[in-house]
């Protein structure tokens, strides 16, 4: 059986600035000038800085998974293709593959998973070196 796994990634939304790790999008300022400068006071302390995400990038990474379960090798490909990892979840094959597939994986309970980010703040770091 021949496997074949792919990375994929969300896309950016059209027509706005996305921050990193998010799927959320802004529209994009208006480019006319304002026409008076009292009202452009008003519009910049009316816009706030948006908070960062706190969802890790790993949220929007996918990983593909293709497997051959054709008997004859030189006979036309018999392709069954699901998502293992999305949205931050790692899918059990057994859901998508058929049961008379003999498949070797790595149960869930076994596997190790990747660390994508580890945030610490200021506190946590003097808590853990000594000074």
């Amino acid at each position: 059986m021949g496997i074949e796994r792919r990375q994929l990634s969300q896309s950016d939304n059209a027509g706005g600035s996305s921050s990193p790790g998010s799927s959320y999008s802004t529209s994009p300022e208006p480019s006319h000038p304002s026409s008076s400068p009292a009202s452009s006071m008003t519009k910049k302390t009316l816009l706030h800085a948006r908070r960062p995400s706190l969802l890790s990038s790993a949220i929007s990474k996918q990983e593909c998974t293709t497997i051959n379960i054709a008997e004859d090798k030189d006979g036309p490909p018999e392709l069954i293709s699901y998502l293992s990892s999305s949205q931050g979840f790692a899918w059990n094959p057994e859901i998508f593959l058929p049961s008379y597939v003999d498949y070797d994986y790595i149960p869930l309970e076994n596997r190790r998973d990747p660390i994508h980010e580890i945030i610490l703040t200021d506190e946590e770091i003097k808590k853990i070196l000594p000074q």
